[in-house]
């Protein structure tokens, strides 16, 4: 729902669809003792390591109890797919294309889609597959809240920031009851991203979205922008708006040395990002333009990722890009 549309997601979403395509909310989870004969269910590819109930509160403030560990989701958002990738269970409903990739649940994961408009989806659908826990995004689904709990409870997720999503990975595991799984890969990441930030680049970076007269910007209260905030000069505060709109001129202020470019649109143009401004002065004067330093990355990961799977893709590219 990035600006000048609400949210980044409602975009690139939309588009996906088409054919293109926190800190976390405060874990209070309890749970007793593991059962190493309790079955997980068909969610899962793997076996919870709890029983009991557990519970965690989202990020709107709302409790989410259950009577024992989660192990049917049905994920409304992708940083649901991606955290529960990482505890090796398959989600059993998605609405985000981007989970049948490779680095996610997989194009051949048993999955029902979740029709309907962001923000609107089909509670039909999500009824279907039977979850025994919905999640979805702050912000957007809220509205969503009374359908959904006719069938399972819904946890709203809303990271700022990458350590956001870490912890939201940490929940993920109290409430599948596997933190032990959850822990492991977020412990993990933490010290990439620790060993990444010990050799900080002094070059100045900028993650961009949109196209021509649409342009936003990931402020540093974003997943993505903290995550380049660690390991570069990002100077991209927040304001009002995580994901604020800008102007080339805006840009041209601070002048960056590196531009990482997704290219979106409301049209049928689905050219670079930098070839889409390539006739624009200012544009041209930049920096990173100038110096052939702007990076064309993949929308769906950058935008609609927020995961650890997707933030390490993410830091993949930026190596990559910056190592000297």
């Amino acid at each position: 729902m990035r600006k000048p549309f609400t949210h980044p997601t409602l975009v690139v979403t939309a588009l996906l669809t088409a054919g293109l395509l926190a800190g976390c909310g405060s874990s209070d989870t309890t749970a007793p003792s593991a059962d190493p004969s309790d079955s997980a269910g068909s969610g899962v590819s793997g076996s919870s390591t709890t029983t009991g109930p557990v519970s965690a509160t989202d990020d709107t403030g709302a409790e989410v109890t259950l009577a024992r560990p989660a192990s049917r989701i049905a994920c409304l958002t992708m940083i649901c797919v991606d955290a529960l990738t990482e505890v090796g269970i398959t989600p059993v409903a998605y609405r985000d294309q981007l989970a049948l990739d490779e680095h996610y649940a997989g194009p051949d994961a048993d999955m029902r889609e979740v029709r309907g408009g962001f923000g609107e989806e089909n509670v039909e659908d999500i009824a279907l597959s039977t979850p025994d826990l919905v999640i979805g995004l702050a912000g957007a689904q809220d509205g969503l809240r009374k359908a959904v709990e006719r069938t399972a409870p819904l946890y709203l997720v809303d990271p700022t920031s990458w350590q956001d999503s870490v912890a939201f990975l940490r929940t993920i595991g109290d409430l599948t009851g596997t933190r032990g799984a959850a822990d492991e890969k977020a412990d993990a990441f933490t010290a990439r991203v620790e060993a990444a930030a010990a050799e900080r680049s002094n070059l100045t970076t900028l993650s961009m979205y949109g196209e021509p007269g649409s342009l936003g910007v990931d402020s540093v209260k974003t997943p993505v922008g903290s995550l380049l905030a660690e390991v570069s000069d990002y100077p991209w505060p927040a304001g009002n708006d995580p994901f604020a709109t800008v102007a080339v001129e805006q840009i041209a202020k601070v002048d960056p040395d590196v531009i990482f470019a997704q290219a979106f649109s409301a049209s049928d143009d689905t050219d670079p990002l930098s070839e889409r401004l390539a006739t624009d002065p200012t544009w041209a004067g930049l920096t990173a333009v100038k110096n052939d330093r702007v990076v064309e990355v993949e929308a769906p990961v950058w935008a609609t990722g927020r995961g650890t799977i997707s933030l390490g893709l993410v830091l993949d590219t930026v190596e990559d890009t910056l190592d000297p």
